[in-house]
């Protein structure tokens, strides 16, 4: 399950469903995802490098945003984070709370278009 194939297919799966329903939401979600992606990408080169470090925090809240497809498939690309099992745990709560939410608000723009 840890493969980016995998990260790149339920990424896909989750923006295409938010895009079929509410477009400038996925939209945002990809931006968004794009951003953390290079985020993870410039944590991991700072890693390496001992530079300043980006903070968890802001990983976990941007991905709690809708970053998260980003997050997983960057995390995947860059060996990131992958060995931190609180981070790891942080980081699927985050995207299970955000695609509960996102599915909660698609069902309810679903339900209303229907009226």
């Amino acid at each position: 399950m840890k493969s980016l194939t995998f990260a790149l297919c339920i990424s896909s799966l989750f923006l295409s469903i938010t895009a079929a329903i509410l477009p400038k939401l996925a939209i945002a979600y990809l931006a968004l995802s794009a951003y953390v992606f290079l985020l993870y990408y410039l944590d991991k080169q700072r890693a390496r490098n001992h530079g300043r470090r980006i903070p968890e925090a802001k990983l976990h809240l941007l991905n709690l945003l809708g970053g998260w497809p980003g997050g997983y498939c960057g995390s995947l690309a860059f060996r990131h984070k992958t060995s931190k099992p609180g981070f790891v745990r942080t980081f699927r709560l985050t995207a299970a709370t955000n695609t509960v939410a996102t599915l909660l608000l698609l069902a309810d723009t679903l339900k209303h278009s229907n009226q």
